[in-house]
Order: structure tokens, then C-alpha cells, then sequence
């Protein structure tokens, strides 16, 4: 089947863009459909759902040959919306009212499924043999007999140190050397014996211990071989296709771009839509993922806010899964030119607009720094400090090696104290903190990256480095947004925005934060990441004065 330009359907922008997007009104509306279709699933998978999931839905022009269609949106326009989701629910893959998975894991009688059983089964083996009981009792007897061995070798060097004592003061008394060297030896030679006898019976444990070992390593081998070789079926055999037509396995896929697909490569709901779209002639017009259920521990995911495909796994993969398809443009407005606030011989202080990297990095986009340095020379713009891309306001730049150095110790020391001004997304969860205006309290979360979607930072406990934020609520509005002022006292990437939107934290987005559940836009109309530096107070690192700097708020108030 020959698939229509989407502008027959009135989508004249492009597809979304799955990885920094607004969520069509067709997709939000669809969204609100798919959790209402959960909540009458059984009640054993609803449960599942309930845990925490994250969902899809693709908004698709219905050709008209397609005359079975069911999950309309604009039956006029012939518009109507698949749905998905990530993984499996309580074992299962296929679900009523959901798109399948691109290849069926599930299957019992699968290749995928019996080769994973004699996995599990060896996995089964090497458990036992680790438990043996006389693996046990060997493991036991070497511990018993390292104490016992270590025991009667310090009561003999005791005795041997006393004795050594007497032979002293006997050779002081005139006894004969001869004997007093005789003794000595005999001692020796009996420490000697003692510590053989040892080492033979812990040798004997030692080979019965590596037998038993050597019988784990070995399965434990061959475990891993099976799983690499499984896994490397799995995305042979994980065909998806493009907008062109064409199509290709994961593994290679990845391995165009030299790239090993991580476990679980093909299951987010993401790949399951458009390859069902694929299959079946539907249009993809419009694509977004939300988060259903509780919020996890760690991951920045609130029940009902959309955020972007993960990278690692589904960056290539849609990267190849959308060729062909003209996407729409999800950048900022835009960008108004740098304001330089101040400067003298060893500072340059600016006020940045939001959409203008800090720094250069691989996106091609012009960054503060490259600007900067085509103001005044690349040995005059020393790079101290970073404001995210989409943060706005005041940042730090020294104009010397030297004040370089002193800057960056300032901030790695934190006596740099710095302010800032966030909108937050009106509260939409159990979970969201209540704020009105005067409220004040302090956040305390370890933050760490998110390796498998980043740029994402997530709260790890146990890896991450520990975040610290004081606030104070500025003001509250009648659409149920609050602009709230931050003081950091760490540093961590993210944090700021992590800490508003994380369960634990406020549960309440930054504004136009897209990358962690922010809402896209307020009633005041502004489509951008509602954060901003708002002021720096640091050491003059020639003068050593206090000095204080403000920015004020591009395209904010």
C-alpha cells in the first residue's frame, strides 16, 4: 500500500519528533483515551499498569481502503490513533486495544523462549552447585581451619618469643651456646612442621574447592555465551522497517553506526508504533510517550506527563525508523542576541537567552562561549561555569588562564552563591507539592546520570552525588502555575530541574521542561524552559571584592 503525504490529513507541520517534542492536542487527546481503556482492563493487569508504564500512542491518517478501523479521533478527516507499551504487563505482550510487540518474546513455543528456559534451567544448576552442601562444607572447613592454623601459630610464636627470652638470660649466665642453639633450631624446625601440616590440609580443601569452582565457571561460560548468542539472535530476527519501505535487523541497525543494541532494544512503545503503523498501511502523523502509574524511585516520571524517547536504545533505532517522514521542527523561537552585563580586565559577565549552549558542543548550534570569542579573541573567553541550553541569565566568563583558575575554584568550592527564578507547572498529581506564596524548605536528593536515556539525570541514592536546593515561593497563579525562587548549594547537572520534578522532590515540573514532564506551554503563552539565573554573587578574583550580578529574564516576565 502506497501511504499519503500527511498533508492530505491536515498535518502540514511534519511528525513529531520523538525526542524534544510538544505533544500534538490529537496525541493528548488520545493519551487521555488509552488511560481511560486501562483503567477497564482486568484487574490483575490494570495492577500491573498501576505499578508504573510507559505508554504511546500514534495519531495516524486512515486510508480508505481501511475500512475496519475502530479507534477514530476525526472519522471525517479519517484520522484515528494507535496505542502501546514499553515491555511486557504481568508476562504478557499482547493486549487488547494495543499494538504487538515488533518480534514476540512471549511466545512459549518460540525459539526466543525455549533457548531462554535452558538459560534459566542453567542458571537453576549453578545455583544449586553454589548452594551444595558440601561446597558448603569445604568452603567452612577452609575458614575453620585458616582460624585454627593462624591460632596455633600465634601461641607457638608467643612461645618461641619466651623462650628466646630465657635463652638470653641463660647465655648472660654463662650456659652453653651449643645447647641455647640447639633449642633454637628445634623450635624453628617445629614452627616449620606445624605451618606444613597446615598448608597440606589447606591445599587438599583448596583443590576440592577449585573442583567444585571450576564446575561453576564453567556453566557460568557457557551461560554467558547462550545469552550473547540469544540476544544476537534476538536482533537478527527484530526486523523493522522505515517510511521509505526499506528494511533492516537491529544488529545492524546499530552496527552501521558501530553501536551494540542494549538489552530490551525494540520493546519501548515508540518502535512497536510505527512499525505497526508500517505493517499496516496507516499514516504516522503525530507520536508521544507518557508515563502511567506511580512514579519510580529513581526516573524523573509523573502518571500522564509525555517525555522524550529514551537515546541509547531508541536513538539509532528511530533515527532509521523515520526516514522518509518530514519531521517537524521542535526548536525554540528565536534566540535574542546575549546581553553583556558587565565587564572589566578579568571578567566577562553576560545574561544568556535560553536556546544558546554555554559552550560548543556537537549539535552545531552557536554556543555564549563561540560568541564571545568573536567579540574579543579566543585568549580573552575562558569558560568557568554552564547554564544548561535552555536555562537563561547570568554567567560567569574570565578573560585570563589566571582568573580562570580562580573562578573555577570558587565554584568547586560552592562560595559561589547563586539565584534562581522558576515557573512550575501547575500541581496535576497526588503527589504534587502544595506552595503558596511565602512557603520556603530545602530538597535533598542524590542526583546521577541516566545512562540509558540521556541526557537525563536521575535521584540514585546509592551512585549519585548528593544535590542540595533551598527555595522560597515567589507567587502563585490563578492557572495553578508558581514562580519560585532557587538558591543551590551544590551544583549537580540538572538539579534544579530534577528536584522540581522528581516524586520526592516538589512533583512539580519547570514549565516547558520537556525533557522531564514540564507542560509546553502556560496561559501566558510562552514556549520555552521557564528557568532562569536570575543572579551570581563571587570573589572579584583580582580585587577579591564581593561582587554581585542580575540578569534580567528574556522573554519570561
Amino acid at each position: 500500500m502506497t501511504i499519503q503525504n500527511p498533508d492530505i490529513y491536515g498535518f502540514t507541520e511534519g511528525f513529531t519528533g520523538p525526542f524534544r517534542y510538544v505533544p500534538h492536542p490529537l496525541v493528548r487527546k488520545a493519551a487521555e483515551i488509552v488511560m481511560k481503556r486501562v483503567q477497564m482492563l482486568d484487574a490483575r493487569i490494570r495492577a500491573s499498569f498501576d505499578e508504573g508504564k510507559m505508554l504511546g500512542v500514534l495519531v495516524v491518517g486512515v486510508p480508505v481502503e481501511i475500512a475496519d478501523f475502530t479507534d477514530w479521533l476525526d472519522e471525517g478527516r479519517r484520522i484515528g490513533f494507535i496505542a502501546g507499551f514499553s515491555g511486557s504487563v504481568s508476562g504478557l505482550s499482547h493486549i487488547e486495544g494495543f499494538v504487538p510487540p515488533v518480534f514476540d518474546l512471549m511466545d512459549p513455543e518460540g525459539h526466543y523462549k525455549q533457548q531462554e528456559k535452558k538459560i534459566t534451567d542453567l542458571n537453576d544448576v549453578i545455583t544449586e552447585l553454589q548452594n551444595a552442601s558440601e561446597f558448603y562444607d569445604f568452603k567452612k572447613m577452609l575458614w575453620l581451619t585458616e582460624g585454627e592454623r593462624e591460632s596455633k601459630l600465634m601461641v607457638m610464636r608467643e612461645r618461641m618469643a619466651a623462650s628466646k627470652k630465657d635463652r638470653d638470660r641463660r647465655r648472660a649466665e654463662g650456659c652453653d651456646p651449643e645447647i641455647l642453639i640447639k633449642e633454637s633450631q628445634h623450635e624453628k624446625a617445629e614452627f616449620r612442621r606445624l605451618k606444613a601440616a597446615y598448608e597440606k590440609r589447606l591445599e587438599y580443601i583448596r583443590t576440592e574447592l577449585r573442583g567444585f569452582q571450576h564446575e561453576i565457571d564453567k556453566r557460568k561460560h557457557l551461560r554467558a555465551a547462550m545469552s550473547d548468542a540469544l540476544q544476537e539472535w534476538l536482533f537478527n530476527h527484530y526486523i523493522v522497517h522505515n517510511f521509505l519501505g526499506e528494511e533492516s535487523s537491529i544488529l545492524d541497525i546499530f552496527a552501521s553506526q558501530d553501536l551494540t543494541p542494549p538489552g530490551g532494544t525494540g520493546e519501548c512503545a515508540a518502535p512497536k508504533l510505527l512499525e505497526h503503523a508500517y505493517r499496516t498501511g496507516l499514516e504516522p502523523l503525530a507520536m508521544g510517550e507518557f508515563w502511567y502509574g506511580t512514579s519510580p524511585d529513581t526516573a524523573v516520571r509523573t502518571h500522564g506527563h509525555f517525555y522524550p524517547s529514551c537515546t541509547s536504545k531508541c536513538g539509532p533505532l528511530l533515527g532509521y525508523m523515520l526516514k522518509g517522514l518530514q519531521i517537524e521542527d521542535g526548536g525554540t523561537a528565536d534566540i535574542p542576541e546575549p546581553v553583556i552585563i558587565y565587564e572589566d580586565k578579568s571578567i566577562i559577565v553576560v545574561s544568556k537567552p535560553s536556546g544558546m549552549p554555554s559552550v560548543p558542543g556537537l549539535d552545531g548550534k552557536v554556543s555564549l562561549q563561540e560568541w564571545l570569542i568573536g567579540k574579543y579573541g579566543e585568549q580573552s573567553v575562558h569558560a568557568v561555569h554552564r547554564l544548561d541550553m535552555d536555562t537563561s541569565g547570568v554567567i560567569v566568563f574570565a578573560k585570563s588562564p589566571e582568573a580562570g583558575v580562580n573562578l573555577r575554584k570558587q565554584f568547586e568550592e560552592h562560595t559561589v552563591q547563586k539565584t534562581y527564578k522558576a515557573r512550575l507547572s501547575a500541581p496535576d498529581t497526588l503527589y504534587a507539592r502544595i506552595l503558596n506564596k511565602g512557603d520556603k524548605g530545602r530538597i535533598v536528593l542524590s542526583i546521577g546520570h541516566d545512562y540509558d536515556e540521556r541526557p537525563r539525570q536521575k535521584v540514585d541514592p546509592k551512585h549519585g552525588k548528593p544535590a542540595v536546593t533551598d527555595y522560597e515561593v515567589a507567587e502563585s497563579y490563578p492557572d495553578g502555575t508558581t514562580d519560585i525562587i532557587f538558591h543551590p548549594v551544590t551544583g549537580r547537572t540538572h538539579q534544579l530541574r530534577v528536584h522540581s520534578a522528581h516524586a520526592s522532590g516538589l512533583c512539580r515540573p519547570i514549565l516547558g521542561d520537556l525533557l522531564y514532564g514540564g507542560h509546553s506551554i502556560c496561559s501566558h503563552g510562552e514556549k520555552r524552559l521557564h528557568l532562569h539565573a536570575l543572579s551570581i554573587t563571587l570573589k572579584h578574583p583580582v580585587s577579591e571584592e564581593i561582587i554581585n550580578f542580575t540578569s534580567d529574564i528574556f522573554q519570561y516576565q
